[in-house]
């Protein structure tokens, strides 16, 4: 399962793939990021639900309207988890739960959550292992729920202990359309009564009007996503404009900064030169007491000292290319460099 190839699906079909909770990790994130998904098929696989990663993604999740996790392992502990979910999730539909080994213990749980979930509209319980208490648990669920159209438990272990709790609910619940309890252990005066409550010309009325105060409903919901969606929108918008004023700031900075450079590298350059002169002009002067006086200068004068030439001259003062008297001349400052004797 590729993350890249998931991510924009708006139905992703993982039946009978022998997957495990351990292999969900990609189908998580993709609930958690995903805006498009709308049906999740994991039917006919091993997953129990019981270390909670995958339910705390559903719960959260405000695409999906179809859950299909028939014929896998989630009993009781994963139905605790899965419970959990269904009481914070808004936006799930559909859920099918055939064959996953839920006793009564499990429709308790279930039942708890459907007291608090207001989408739901459908949900298969059929080839698991419900009894009557399940089925009153069921019942008083139903009593609440005023969102439920199909209730599908058929192959369970319901006699007419527990149906009669479910046919009481039917009574004050004018939503539920279709309670298919087949294949249970339900009487045929039971039966009847059913037929007699779906059949009731109130019942229909009743339904019509609950149907269009659903679609109020489903409509509100729809406007309540938009005008989330369009905060998040406003909140993005703005976010960018921070960052655009940021951006504008930096890049006058930066203009500026570089203005600044320039005008520094004019002054340095007109430094540079004068530096330049007045070390060309240091190198043509010597030092003569209080004044100066170019160095190719002949003209001598008193105390002009020849320290320079001096020292240019000294190492070749034991050679005899020069004389005792030129070494003299040198020392008492009247040499001018004449030539060598």
């Amino acid at each position: 399962m590729e993350f890249a190839n998931l991510i924009n699906e708006k139905k992703i079909n993982l039946s009978s793939k022998d997957l495990r909770d351990d292999d969900l990790a990609v189908i998580i994130i993709v609930l958690k990021e995903s805006k498009v998904l709308q049906e999740l098929w994991l039917g006919g696989n091993r997953i129990n639900l019981a270390d909670g990663k995958f339910t705390d993604a559903l719960a959260n999740n405000r695409t999906l309207r179809v859950l299909v996790l028939g014929k896998n392992k989630i009993g009781t502990d994963g139905m605790k988890q899965l419970a959990d979910a269904l009481k914070v999730n808004r936006r799930l539909q559909g859920i099918h739960l055939r064959n996953n080994d839920i006793d009564d213990e499990g429709a308790k749980i279930f039942a708890g959550a459907l007291m608090t979930n207001k989408s739901l509209q459908v949900i298969n319980l059929r080839f698991n292992k419900i009894g009557d208490e399940g089925a009153e648990s069921l019942a008083a669920s139903i009593e609440e729920n005023k969102i439920l159209s199909q209730i599908d438990l058929r192959w369970n272990e319901i006699s007419d202990v527990g149906a009669e709790k479910l046919a009481d609910a039917l009574e004050s619940n004018h939503t539920i359309e279709i309670l298919d309890l087949e294949d249970n252990r339900v009487g045929k005066l039971m039966r009847i009564r059913f037929e007699a409550i779906f059949l009731d010309p109130k019942r229909k009325v009743k339904q019509l009007e609950m149907i269009v105060a659903l679609k109020d409903w489903m409509i509100a919901a729809k406007d309540e996503e938009i005008a989330s969606l369009t905060t998040e929108n406003a909140q993005l918008k703005s976010q960018v404009a921070s960052q655009g004023e940021k951006i504008a700031s930096l890049e006058s900075n930066l203009e500026y900064k570089d203005s600044e450079g320039r005008q520094n590298d004019s002054v340095d350059g007109d430094g540079d030169s004068e530096k330049t002169e007045s070390v060309s002009n240091k190198r043509r002067r010597c030092v003569v007491g209080n004044s100066t006086t170019n160095e190719g200068d002949d003209s001598g004068g008193d105390g002009i000292h020849w320290k320079r030439r001096f020292e240019e001259l000294a190492f070749v003062v034991g050679s005899s290319r020069i004389s005792t008297t030129m070494v003299s001349n040198i020392r008492n400052g009247s040499f001018r460099g004449g030539s060598k004797k």
